[in-house]
């Protein structure tokens, strides 16, 4: 069974169509990340994953309709511009959260404050929701998602916004992936590294493994490289190197071969 399954799904916005008949398929356990230049639809296909936008098609998660995983909390979403807090305070949320999980009260506080290190929130556990910036606001999603354990979870341009924080929710968000699909929609080519798959946006719908992506990819639908695709492409060109490569090790490796 697919994680994601989109079938013919067509979405227009004043009479000009941002999606006709796309179809794609996203396994169960992947880690993909989805590119495309403005105006491939990379937000507009973010707000249908979030149940926000009606549209024409047939859109499955875990092989049920959208409203069905938001209800059971099988499906989770993180964006700058979510809003779906229930509570005041940032420790209030969190108790929420486990509280709708049927958590034992003697253990809630413990896990918060475990999870809640992990992602450096740690120390704004008595402020109010509405004090936040932005990225405490996303670093409180990330921590409501790992309290929750979603099967799926779709992030929407968030990383940008992070800045020391970022190794470390990688780093949660791989333990995560081992029993939950994540799919990273994002404007940043650099991202492709985080994931085990691409998908790209565009003319036409490219979806490849990371480590199979091709320069020709990028630059057929008009995306910047990434620097690691870019260096390697030099390094290769000098005979230094015998592939273009997504993976820093992998150059390394060939480099001192």
């Amino acid at each position: 069974m697919n994680a994601v399954d989109i079938k013919n799904l067509s979405f227009n916005y004043k009479g000009a169509f941002v999606f006709n008949n796309l179809n794609i398929e996203v396994e169960k356990g992947t880690f993909m990340t989805i590119l495309g230049k403005g105006g491939s639809g990379k937000s507009t296909l973010f707000k249908i994953f979030s149940g926000n936008l009606p549209f024409e098609g047939n859109v499955l998660i875990l092989n049920k309709s959208i409203g069905y995983n938001i209800d059971k909390g099988y499906l989770g979403v993180i964006s700058a511009s979510s809003n779906y807090f229930k509570e005041k305070s940032v420790i209030d949320e969190l108790t929420y959260v486990l509280k709708s999980k049927g958590r034992p009260l003697d253990k809630i506080k413990g896990e918060i404050l475990k999870v809640s290190k992990k992602t450096g929130i740690d120390k704004i556990l008595n402020y109010s929701i509405k004090d936040l910036n932005v990225k405490e606001r996303i670093l409180l999603m990330f921590t409501i998602q790992l309290l929750n354990k979603p099967k799926v979870l779709f992030l929407d341009n968030v990383f940008g916004y992070l800045d020391n924080e970022k190794n470390k929710i990688m780093t949660e968000l791989k333990r995560l992936n081992k029993r939950c699909t994540i799919v990273n929609i994002t404007n940043n080519t650099e991202e492709c590294i985080y994931g085990k798959e691409v998908l790209i946006l565009g003319d036409e719908v490219i979806k490849k493994k990371t480590d199979e992506i091709s320069i020709e990819d990028f630059s057929s639908e008009g995306l910047e490289l990434p620097f690691i695709v870019s260096l390697s492409s030099k390094l290769k060109f000098y005979n230094l190197i015998n592939d273009v490569y997504l993976d820093m090790e992998r150059l390394v490796d060939d480099l001192w071969q």
